[in-house]
């Protein structure tokens, strides 16, 4: 009896240890008990209880090594709460839109972390689960729109066990549609003005002043001077909409870039040669080496990009100012530098001029003719060779614009092949 008494209490030691083992997770490991008493029975169901344990384990960590690469590769942020609102789960990209730590973030209220308690409680995002956008300021420093989504994660029961928040960085999408109902609303503005003035001076001239030799050939003039900038202005949305679109092509050619620009800037030449004396005066400097460039540039596109900033740069210098153009070289870029020595242009100001209908000081710039578009016109011709452009000033002396574009000598570059560039086509 004593005997019987022993071989059970050891068999149930050997099921206590191997239950130890399982609950460790040593699943390999096995005892040995002898016989074939309930015992062993007992025992062999708490094997198999304990393979099943090891299978589902293997399983869940299988999932759980699957949903944290998913979740640490999507470019959207991901949060889960658990049911009182607080975060329980944080990737990645979550934790980089809204700049936080996963330990200060964890264990946080979620309408506290995207800092949204002004407006929703927990409770509204269980009940209508709504999609917010917030701004942030992400792990770069930089200021970026979040859409946020939310959906409630339930249990198989249906118990709502928590939410679930989808970060996703829409700050492209958001400057996009400000810039359209900018634009739009510019556009709008730009042609009522001069189409008001004309309808004003059209209506004078039909109540009688056409008759009047004094008066009626200066309204004429002005509404012949807005019909022509809000031609030029239409034909320039044109051009910008076509760039926008992708239907412009380049239609490049290898010429000798120093030959080019001399020709360009003869013109403007022969516009100070021929100017009256009421017309403002001003002198071109050329700072440009003799050696040629040959580059493969649209010498249509590219001339328009000089054509603008060199009218830019004689509507805002003095009477008889110097405007400087210079050229520089290096293994990998040109550079073209237009210089005037007008009033300048604000630092505040600088990053905002190659936006479309931007204009430093509008009462001149209409005053003069300007459509507000020439600028965003030669900085995305500029893009299109592959190149930038900006522009330094510091709102006193003049200003200064800058072209780099891409360059490499060509391999059969030699004296012998410079020719002038007349601009002229067989």
């Amino acid at each position: 009896m004593v005997w019987f008494a022993t071989r059970i209490s050891i068999g149930l030691n050997q099921i206590s240890d191997q239950i130890d083992d399982f609950t460790e997770q040593k699943y390999t490991v096995r005892k040995q008990i002898p016989g074939h008493t309930e015992i062993n029975q007992l025992y062999d169901k708490v094997v198999n209880l304990g393979e099943k344990t090891e299978h589902a384990q293997e399983r869940l960590e299988s999932s759980s090594t699957r949903l944290n690469g998913i979740l640490t590769y999507m470019t959207d942020g991901v949060i889960a709460t658990d049911r009182r609102g607080k975060i329980v789960l944080a990737n990645t990209a979550a934790l980089e839109y809204l700049n936080v730590s996963e330990k200060n973030l964890l264990s946080r209220k979620i309408i506290d972390a995207l800092d949204i308690a002004s407006n929703y409680t927990f409770r509204d995002l269980l009940e209508s689960e709504p999609e917010i956008i917030i701004d942030s300021e992400n792990a770069m420093g930089e200021f970026t729109t979040l859409r946020i989504k939310f959906a409630l994660f339930r249990r198989e029961s249906g118990f709502i066990s928590g939410v679930v928040a989808v970060l996703h960085d829409v700050t492209e999408q958001e400057k996009n549609e400000r810039e359209r109902r900018l634009f739009v609303s510019n556009v709008s503005h730009e042609l009522r003005t001069p189409l008001t003035s004309v309808k004003s001076y059209l209506e004078a001239l039909d109540e009688g002043a056409i008759n009047d030799p004094d008066i009626a050939p200066g309204f004429i003039k002005v509404s012949l001077k807005e019909t022509d900038r809000m031609i030029r202005m239409i034909q320039d949305l044109v051009t910008l909409s076509r760039m926008d679109s992708d239907t412009i092509a380049l239609e490049k050619e290898v010429i000798n870039f120093i030959a080019f620009l001399h020709y360009q800037l003869n013109r403007f030449d022969q516009i100070v040669g021929n100017s009256d004396e009421n017309e403002k005066q001003f002198k071109i400097v050329r700072q440009i080496p003799l050696q040629p460039i040959w580059m493969e540039i649209d010498t249509d596109k590219m001339g328009q990009v000089i054509d603008n900033l060199m009218n830019n740069a004689i509507k805002y210098s003095p009477a008889g100012g110097q405007i400087t153009v210079s050229l520089e070289q290096t293994n990998t870029q040109v550079l073209l530098r237009i210089s005037d020595e007008g009033l300048g242009i604000p630092k505040k100001d600088l990053p905002k001029i190659f936006d479309r209908f931007y204009r430093v000081d509008k009462a001149r710039s209409r005053e003069q003719g300007g459509t507000g578009l020439g600028l965003a016109i030669v900085r995305d011709i500029v893009k299109m060779h592959n190149g930038f452009v900006w522009a330094k000033s510091d709102g006193e002396t003049g200003t200064t614009f800058t072209v780099v574009l891409p360059y490499a000598p060509l391999e059969d570059e030699t004296d012998s092949e410079v020719d002038d560039w007349t601009g002229l086509t067989d």
